[in-house]
């Protein structure tokens, strides 16, 4: 394949990405924003929040092992164009269904929507040489990132300007231009063939039996999964310290946020080197640190000129983990389980934003705002040093047992 069509495939794979980002925060922001103007309180935000992390762990393994075994053209274009006829259908039953129905729309959203995360990410590793796997990684996460800087904003202004109805209709047009992104991207990856189509064993958790298997991935997750609950958690006691403690209006938070989504495309940006798999597991324990050390800063913010460069501190450090994170996974993982252990990252994700809304929830019921923040930041550091020293070590030595291939039936 030629260097002028992988990069142009890997920037259609961006911008695809890109767009699904904008149109999932236009469509948080327009919901999250009709609960509150129709008076239903805070079970019904939480609901929804519910709902749209919920279906990450529960149909994971199936994204997975579809992004391994399915054409991923067919896969990422139909799943956007079931998503763009669902948007719509949401936006047609919004101003007469009960909560409940709505509750339950946004949960198959997010099901479908969980199909499109292994699909992409399992893509780009195919679409250029290992030697510039990590360049391409930093493209789609910076594009992605660019997004979230842009989705927030545009949501409020669509839900502002012509009402939540049409901001989602905006996000079911978002999802055409994805199905449009995979029509567009020429190289596609062969798929595994079953043997004579006979049901295989453990399909589903062979992205799980891989991650368990190398010491690297197996730290990596739980580097993520401790970031994950500990800085979530802080998510939800950022807004009160920074309205309520540090005394700032919606303008000056919303500058707070954007400073963040800047520092994600940074971080982004700078993990475009190609590295050893020793440095890059070096430098994701690095990320991670700067990330919860500027927490702890963040809390002990005297002013909010701190809080904003703490918050871009916050986003440097997490866009240089997802492309370090996603670096050391497709390196160490076998490409036909590539979709599944993307899933198995995914879905500790989402079982650890659940469990941050309670915790961070529960903190602040018990602490003041500085003292969750501090609190949040020093548990990751001190978490990540300890984790951090094994997957580093393990990093460090050279690979001598490969991953345990995918046991098929005869």
């Amino acid at each position: 394949m030629s260097f002028r069509s992988a990069s142009r495939d890997v920037a259609v794979v961006a911008a695809g990405r890109a767009v699904s980002m904008v149109g999932d925060e236009v469509a948080l922001v327009a919901l999250l924003l009709w609960a509150s103007d129709q008076g239903h309180g805070a079970g019904v935000v939480a609901a929804l929040v519910v709902a749209a992390a919920l279906p990450q762990l529960l149909v994971a393994p199936l994204a997975g092992l579809a992004a391994d075994r399915l054409p991923l053209r067919r896969l990422v274009a139909g799943t956007a164009v079931a998503q763009s006829l669902l948007c719509l259908l949401i936006a047609a039953v919004l101003p007469s269904a009960a909560v409940a129905v709505v509750v339950a729309l946004v949960a198959v959203r997010a099901a479908g929507q969980t199909f499109l995360s292994p699909a992409w990410q399992a893509w780009v590793p195919t679409l250029v040489p290992s030697e510039r796997l990590s360049a391409a990684l930093s493209t789609v996460q910076t594009a992605t990132a660019g997004a979230a800087l842009v989705g927030p904003a545009l949501g409020g202004i669509l839900v502002g300007a012509a009402g939540v109805q049409w901001a989602l209709v905006v996000d079911a047009v978002s999802f055409l231009g994805i199905a449009v992104a995979a029509l567009l991207v020429s190289r596609q990856p062969e798929r595994a063939a079953v043997a004579g189509g006979a049901k295989e064993k453990g399909q589903l958790t062979a992205g799980l039996r891989i991650v368990a298997a190398d010491p690297v991935l197996r730290g990596f997750l739980v580097v993520i999964a401790t970031m994950v609950v500990a800085l979530g958690a802080l998510n939800v006691a950022e807004v009160f310290l920074i309205t309520d403690v540090l005394g700032a209006g919606p303008a000056a938070y919303g500058a707070v946020a954007s400073l963040f989504a800047l520092g994600l495309m940074g971080g982004a940006a700078f993990g475009r080197r190609n590295r050893t798999d020793s440095r890059v597991a070096r430098l994701l324990v690095a990320s991670t640190v700067l990330m919860s050390a500027s927490a702890v800063v963040l809390g002990l913010a005297p002013g909010i000129a701190v809080a904003a460069a703490a918050s871009f501190c916050v986003g440097v450090g997490n866009g240089l983990l997802n492309v370090l994170g996603q670096t050391l996974t497709v390196r160490r993982t076998p490409r036909e389980l590539l979709g599944r252990v993307f899933a198995v990252v995914q879905a500790v994700a989402g079982a650890g934003a659940l469990i941050a809304t309670a915790v961070g929830g529960l903190l602040l019921a018990l602490l003041e705002v500085r003292s969750v923040v501090v609190l949040c930041g020093a548990v990751t550091v001190v978490s990540v040093l300890v984790v951090g020293r094994s997957l580093v070590r393990a990093a460090d030595r050279p690979r001598t047992v490969e991953p345990e291939p995918e046991p098929v039936s005869a």
